[in-house]
């Protein structure tokens, strides 16, 4: 038969290794520059991470030129081009800043004791997954003045596809909590600050810190670590540069809930912080029937229904009382479902949900709230203790009051790894 025909036997081709992911050689640069008396002018200081492929041995794995290159290889690639490419950015600008320490130290604008320049870019690996790593770099650089400057880099790299994530891009997918009408960087902004007024830290920033806090894609930065996500804002964005950066720990189950799931299924998170991150967002709902007011249009035309003024409710593709139903039975049970519907804060016309406006104010005397979960094989209940404040007239604000509440009323099943509550006691 012909050797060269389609029956003929394909040459056999190298199989790519299973592989994993590991950090390898940083890209590292020092030097020192001196005047000719001997005198310091300027020290650079740069060290960024850099990624390597492992094979199931341990042994480093670099393919030959004429090998397949492998999905792994790229993705590979692609970060540690990105950390080249900073790296080049910040020695590009060394030779032009030892020019101008030599020039000021030789000016007659050189102060008495000459305080020399440095520039300084350290980065490092801060939290690694199968699918995720995340690289903090704190920036530091002086060029003489009052101060010096500090800023903040980060990268949260996606293994499984090879992008870098940003938080517009995370917000882009539906999650459970986007079909509750809340966005992942609204929870975020939420929780920080929930954090900022619990700390008390809004007398010392900026008039308009709210704004800046709203659009945190544009004046933060983030990134990942074992306990959560950290938002970082630099000097003099949200607060005068004397406050210094301010950053603020979330934990997971603050915004689990809001993340789609390929960002879920990059993360490591322990599932007493999922079924947590299942309590808020049931809490959501809760509020919708008991507190708040849902997410309504207000630019669409409402309804009237026995002299109570209605609004459009914008949940999506949520548009009966009975899909309502069915998106509140895969956070409560059907029973607890059909009792927050029976209070008729919902109403169905024409194929459209419709709610009053109308919100009351929460318990100002809770102060602090924990949680714990008791698990009892693929069910639980959440423990809830909260302590609570009390005003005082002589230093005119809230004092702790001793003592604690525990409430064990958050009974559930777990589907799918996430909670379903038959109960939903909320002290508020």
């Amino acid at each position: 038969g012909d050797p060269t025909g389609p029956d003929a036997p394909k040459p056999s081709q190298p199989e790519t290794p299973e592989l994993t992911f590991a950090v390898g050689t940083p890209l590292t640069h020092e030097s020192t520059y001196t005047a000719d008396d001997g005198t310091v002018l300027l020290h650079t200081n740069y060290e960024l991470p850099q990624l390597e492929l492992r094979t199931a041995d341990g042994a480093l794995y670099e393919p030959g030129a004429a090998a397949t290159q492998s999905a792994a290889v790229a993705v590979r690639d692609a970060f540690n081009a990105e950390m080249e490419r900073c790296y080049a950015a910040v020695l590009s600008n060394e030779s032009e800043l030892a020019q101008e320490a030599r020039d000021h130290y030789g000016s007659d604008s050189m102060s008495f004791e000459y305080i020399y320049y440095e520039d300084e870019l350290l980065g490092e690996v801060v939290y690694q997954t199968d699918g995720l790593i995340s690289v903090l770099a704190n920036a530091y650089a002086f060029y003489g003045g009052a101060h010096p400057n500090t800023s903040t880099l980060t990268w949260s790299f996606d293994l499984t596809t090879g992008e870098f994530l940003t938080l517009d891009g995370l917000d882009a997918q539906p999650s459970t909590d986007s079909a509750l009408g809340e966005s992942l960087t609204h929870t975020l902004a939420m929780a920080v600050l929930e954090q900022i007024d619990a700390q008390g830290l809004s007398e010392y920033y900026f008039e308009d810190y709210a704004s800046y806090i709203f659009d945190l894609a544009a004046n933060a930065s983030f990134y990942f670590n074992d306990k959560g996500m950290t938002i970082v804002f630099d000097p003099a964005v949200i607060a005068p540069y004397a406050a210094s950066a301010q950053k603020f720990e979330i934990p997971y189950s603050r915004f689990y809930n809001a993340l789609d799931s390929h960002a879920q299924s990059l993360l490591d998170v322990p599932q007493d912080e999922i079924i947590i991150a299942d309590y808020y967002t049931t809490k959501t709902l809760w509020s919708w029937f008991n507190m708040t007011t849902p997410p309504v249009d207000s630019g669409a035309p409402g309804i009237t229904v026995d002299g109570l003024p209605l609004a459009r409710v914008m949940l999506g593709d949520v548009n009966t009382l009975d899909e309502l139903r069915a998106l509140l039975c895969e956070h409560v049970s059907a029973e607890l479902a059909d009792e927050w519907l029976a209070t008729g804060r919902f109403v169905e016309s024409d194929g459209a949900l419709y709610a009053a406006c109308a919100d009351r104010g929460s318990d100002i005397t809770i102060d602090t709230e924990s949680y714990l979960v008791a698990w009892n094989g693929d069910a639980g209940e959440i423990m809830q203790t909260i302590t609570r404040r009390e005003w005082n007239d002589e230093t005119g604000d809230f004092v702790p009051v001793p003592g604690s509440e525990t409430y064990y009323g958050y009974p559930f099943t777990t589907m799918n790894r996430h909670a379903v509550f038959s109960a939903f006691p909320c002290p508020y």
